[in-house]
């Protein structure tokens, strides 16, 4: 993933950060700040996936109080699915980071704006563009929610 594969969010023309998340040598990742803030995970380079409306490498939006906790967390359970044998079940954002890789970009809150609502801001824009919301998110937005179809004829 590259900036450039972040243009869906136009609230912000930039993330605050974009790294390797799994194919580096440092496992502190000291990199990630460690405050409150949204982030997007994407498959490395080459790696794109269909949804209605367009390709992208991205598979999961998130939030986090402490971003580097979290991306360390992240890290730590991408890189036991990627080593895993088919003896456990895992999370589909880990499932993806372990088979294609996982480049991190993460957004800082500004002003009075908590985390959640910059997640929110996040997977509302990625709708928006693409038409789903990422593969490996469980949940949609609770204002985002889809409407079912009529129960008529």
């Amino acid at each position: 993933m590259r900036d450039f594969h972040l243009r869906f969010f136009i609230e912000r023309r930039w993330p605050d950060g974009i790294e390797e998340l799994i194919d580096i040598e440092d496992e502190n990742i000291l990199w990630a700040p460690e405050i409150a803030g949204a982030y997007v995970l994407g498959a490395n380079q080459g790696t794109m996936f269909s949804y209605p409306w367009g390709n992208s490498p991205i598979y999961y939006i998130g939030q986090s109080r402490d971003l580097r906790k979290k991306l360390a967390e992240h890290r730590k359970y991408i890189l036991l699915a990627k080593n895993d044998r088919g003896e456990q079940r895992w999370w589909p954002r880990y499932q993806y980071g372990a088979s294609f890789g996982a480049t991190v970009a993460w957004y800082l809150g500004r002003g009075s704006q908590f985390a959640h609502r910059l997640e929110y801001d996040l997977v509302t824009s990625f709708y928006e563009m693409y038409g789903s919301i990422p593969l490996a998110n469980s949940r949609w937005p609770t204002k985002l929610r889809p409407v079912h179809g009529t129960n008529e004829g």
